[in-house]
């Protein structure tokens, strides 16, 4: 097996973001499946895409900066409208998240149309994304995320997961519900917008949902739901890549294959369970 290409700089950064990534929306992605808002990957994504255009639009060098507080807020909009808005949380997120891409498919155009260069996405990226285009600031900035992710979670992991699965108990025990389901869906909405990078708009969903399933499927407890998941999205990243790296496909699509296959194997497992205990 040659691992070589370990020794470029360019694939030790594109494979530790990989896996900072997959493990944090491993992570979130537990918790939001388990709010009944597993759709809010893809509507984040969205949100993102114009939060890129956006930045595209005004000639910043690095988009993500202003597409994390755009997708944050629209994350943050989503919560604040399920709870007091009365909406349903698919009907809010089908609104706010088709007018964000809306919008960011007529500024991309206008940035397109002017000939404006100088940043590092082009539309192809935003759609697919491209692993091995991620750069020291991309790192750094996945680096200050997964930091924040686990201070945000050694602090209130106990009122998160109190408040996911009894939201009203919690609130009647005086735990700040609302501020903690903002405070998740910003950091849910900073590690989507720094993922398109690796999977780009279309397959980020893929991040969130995917491992959480594999972890829903094989764990009993929490603690343990939560650690299958984050090891099942660091082994997609890696086998994926590697897999991509030798049969020159396209890295995001292979490594959400890689996830995918995962899942099937640990229904298989499950199955073979039951059959034994029957």
């Amino acid at each position: 097996m040659d691992l070589s290409y370990l020794a470029i700089p360019t694939f030790q950064r594109a494979l530790l973001a990989g896996s900072l990534l997959a493990a944090m929306l491993a992570l979130l992605g537990v918790l939001v499946t388990a709010r009944g808002l597993s759709q809010l990957g893809d509507g984040l994504s969205h949100a993102a895409f114009g939060g890129i255009a956006l930045g595209m639009f005004i000639g910043v060098s690095s988009p993500l900066w202003v597409a994390i507080p755009v997708t944050a807020l629209a994350a943050i909009s989503i919560g604040t409208l399920r709870r007091r808005g009365g909406l349903r949380s698919d009907v809010a997120m089908a609104i706010l998240f088709a007018s964000c891409f809306a919008a960011g498919v007529i500024l991309l155009h206008e940035h397109l149309k002017r000939g404006q260069a100088g940043t590092l996405f082009d539309p192809e990226q935003l759609l697919f994304g491209n692993i091995l285009l991620v750069g020291s600031s991309d790192l750094y900035l996945v680096l200050g995320i997964a930091a924040v992710t686990v201070i945000f979670f050694v602090v209130a992991f106990a009122h998160v997961a109190y408040a996911t699965f009894d939201e009203d108990l919690a609130r009647l025990s005086g735990i700040p519900v609302g501020w903690l389901e903002s405070a998740l869906l910003a950091l849910l909405a900073a590690v989507v917008v720094a993922a398109i990078r690796l999977a780009g708009v279309v397959l980020v969903s893929a991040f969130l949902v995917v491992p959480a399933a594999t972890g829903k499927m094989l764990g009993r407890t929490l603690p343990r739901v939560i650690g299958l998941a984050m090891l099942s999205g660091v082994i997609g990243v890696l086998s994926g890549f590697d897999l991509g790296n030798r049969l020159e496909w396209p890295a995001g699509a292979t490594i959400v294959l890689s996830l995918s296959a995962q899942f099937l194997l640990s229904v298989a497992v499950v199955q073979l369970r039951r059959r034994g205990r029957a």
